[in-house]
């Protein structure tokens, strides 16, 4: 037990380096759960109805994400404070990692660092470690492939894409689009003549691990139809903003921080021409091609590029370290780290809730920041901070609403709300309150909701001017008094009221299969 323990402290003091940024990435992010004025981000919401909801999968995400908070919310609970921990966490593992890619690949300590640094220091980074989805995870699936990958090659060791394999799969049940950075790093080892490490039995066995892993997703598609297709075709054609070349390069430069671009193009040609790191020019393939095929798409989002960040970050430390060392230039490390944490701290206000509403609209109109990111949805604030705003005042809207109804009524009443993120803060906030289960039409919900609907009467959320369409469904439709307002939030979540729909024209299952929103 003691020799246990004197290795554990040894491997600590040893990556020291790494756990002190990976610990201030934690702190940088995590803390901002307790400013006061903001709440769950809106797809926190639907996160954790999914959880509520376990299944081997979801029409707009595989399960691994939902079933993870299912497990830890059953220890936990699902306040703020307690779902935060868990993305933050993951992007400080992907923080670490990197360091310790860009030491397996042959870097110092402070190339390591400055690797490490230069992920923590990208405002995506930041932004997705501080609310709960699937895309906090992502980097870290990304990062610990590359690692075994580089283990394999120094090794020869081709027993790794056993553990390869778990990874891939892993990644997948998370986010369906892994699958664009496995295909990418699969053709960027080919066309650095990695061939040995492709056509072998131990690759083969990876592959079946993955796919066994991620077979009961694929189960759960054939089930319910592939309904992930239909949804990945809508938010192409709907939702996703077009976005030319120019804007997307200019998205990775904004995005990313304009102070990590020296190091991700370093990088990249750093690892293409260096003889000294030719084994690892996979690496500058993987980034390059990944950035090329997003630019090209047209329908890519700037951040959706994350996971190939270490790859080109790796390289960028080990150029910059490599400099320092050959003109003993020891003065400008803390320079080098103090310059890329300069765009961070400029972008902070923007991505992390640490300032009050009106400090962030002023701060948002100052820079001149776009804060469209999908159609129609363009607030005051960042939508990442808009979108965390006013739940609690629209659950009450809808709580007043439900109890001014008779009881008998109230036992005939579907509840309703028009997307998954005001039908999970129903559901979240409105427990204490006795609501009933949300019939929505959106995402999962939809399929959800096919078993909610046992009622004549419908209570529904939503915006003021569809009056009229309710009016063609039903026999009588009654605005209930009051109406959610809020400067800061998105268009589509402003100017909310509640209507107490009776006597619907079509059943309540043809209502919901009309209004179906796989979006």
């Amino acid at each position: 037990m003691k020799n246990l323990l004197e290795k554990i402290k040894s491997s600590v003091l040893k990556e020291k380096h790494l756990y002190i940024v990976s610990t201030f990435t934690f702190l940088l992010i995590y803390l901002s759960t307790f400013t006061k004025g903001y709440g769950y981000f809106i797809d926190e919401f639907y996160y954790i109805a999914c959880a509520d909801n376990p299944a081997l999968g979801y029409v707009d995400h595989p399960p691994l994400a939902p079933l993870l908070l299912t497990v830890f919310k059953f220890f936990f609970g699902d306040s703020l404070y307690a779902i935060r921990i868990l993305p933050a966490l993951a992007i400080a593992a992907a923080v670490f990692f990197t360091g310790i890619l860009t030491k397996e690949i042959g870097g110092n300590k402070f190339a390591q660092l400055l690797a490490a640094c230069s992920i923590a220091a990208m405002p995506v980074t930041m932004a997705f470690g501080g609310f709960y989805s699937m895309n906090a995870f992502e980097p870290l699936f990304a990062v610990l492939l590359l690692l075994i990958i580089v283990k394999m090659i120094n090794s020869g060791n081709l027993k790794l894409w056993m553990y390869a394999g778990i990874v891939i799969g892993l990644g997948v049940m998370n986010k369906h689009t892994f699958v664009i950075f496995i295909l990418a790093l699969i053709i960027a080892l080919a066309v650095s003549g990695k061939w040995k490490l492709l056509f072998n039995k131990w690759f083969v066995y990876g592959g079946i691990i993955s796919a066994l892993i991620f077979l009961p997703n694929i189960i759960w598609q054939i089930i319910n139809d592939f309904p992930s297709l239909e949804f990945y075709r809508n938010i192409s054609l709907y939702k996703n903003v077009y976005t030319p070349p120019i804007d997307f390069i200019m998205g990775q430069v904004m995005q990313m921080s304009p102070t990590t671009v020296p190091f991700w193009l370093a990088g990249t040609f750093y690892f293409l021409f260096s003889k000294r790191y030719k084994e690892f020019r996979f690496l500058s393939i993987l980034f390059a091609g990944l950035f090329l095929f997003m630019m090209l798409s047209g329908t890519s989002r700037a951040d959706r590029l994350i996971f190939a960040y270490p790859a080109a970050f790796a390289g960028g430390a080990l150029f910059f370290a490599n400099i320092i060392n050959r003109y003993n230039a020891i003065w400008l490390k803390s320079v080098i780290i103090i310059f890329l944490f300069i765009g961070l701290v400029i972008s902070l206000p923007l991505i992390l809730p640490y300032f009050n509403y009106e400090t962030v609209k002023e701060y948002t109109e100052f820079i001149g920041i776009n804060t469209e990111i999908e159609k129609g949805k363009k607030p005051p604030l960042p939508q990442i901070l808009a979108d965390r705003i006013g739940w609690k005042e629209k659950v009450n809207l809808v709580v007043n609403a439900y109890n001014s109804l008779s009881e008998q009524d109230r036992k005939q009443t579907i509840v309703a709300a028009r997307n998954y993120g005001n039908a999970g803060a129903i559901e979240l906030y409105g427990k204490d309150y006795n609501i009933p289960p949300v019939a929505c039409s959106h995402n999962n919900y939809y399929l959800w909701s096919k078993r909610r609907l046992n009622g004549n009467i419908l209570l529904q959320l939503d915006e003021q001017n569809d009056y009229d369409g309710l009016k063609q469904l039903f026999d009588s439709v009654e605005l209930f008094p009051g109406v959610f307002k809020n400067n800061y939030v998105s268009p589509d979540e402003n100017n909310l009221v509640v209507f107490i729909c009776r006597g619907p024209k079509i059943p309540f299952i043809k209502i919901l299969e009309k209004s179906k929103n796989f979006y």
